[in-house]
């Protein structure tokens, strides 16, 4: 008997035979689906039933007089990514999908989280973690992400950003 498989726990189907294939799995839309599905609950799908699912239709013979309005919005669709922000509240799991364009930093990400008439320390009130992990304030957004909420106040909330801040001066002096 060779090693034990590694099974996916977001994807039904899915087993590696190493950590390599595992790791290239993870960073697959099909994964990243999932992972997000699991999260808020709903029901994972196999590979097949994705890929039905997401598959993207045959080409079509786009049309010569494309404007250009309607050719800058899809490559502006096309830099975004979604973030789903779950959080809970009275025994409820709530979520929220956020487009924001790629590259966006977790503080902005944040900020347009409030109200544009919030007083704006309203963007320390909380901290967004990945997991048990929480991003820095200056960490950009990449690719479609899911977050858990967590209130902090004011108090900590200032803490983590200095936090980030220090790090973030320090990782600079040292390049």
């Amino acid at each position: 008997p060779g090693r034990p498989r590694i099974k996916c726990m977001a994807c039904p189907d899915y087993e590696s035979a190493d950590r390599e294939a595992y790791r290239e799995h993870c960073s697959t839309k099909w994964h990243q689906y999932n992972t997000n599905e699991r999260m808020m609950g709903r029901q994972t799908l196999t590979e097949e039933q994705y890929l039905a699912k997401f598959a993207p239709p045959p080409e079509e013979v786009a049309p010569a007089e494309e404007s250009a309005e309607a050719v800058l919005q899809a490559e502006a669709e096309a830099e975004a990514v979604s973030v789903c922000v779950v959080f809970r509240h009275k025994e409820e799991k709530w979520s929220h999908l956020f487009k924001v364009p790629k590259g966006t930093t977790v503080m902005d990400l944040k900020k347009s989280m409030v109200k544009p008439t919030s007083p704006s320390n309203d963007a320390l009130l909380f901290s967004l973690k990945r997991g048990m992990i929480r991003p820095s304030h200056f960490d950009t957004i990449d690719s479609d992400e899911t977050f858990d909420f967590y209130f902090v106040g004011l108090e900590e909330g200032r803490t983590l950003l200095e936090r980030d801040e220090r790090r973030q001066r320090e990782e600079q002096a040292y390049r």
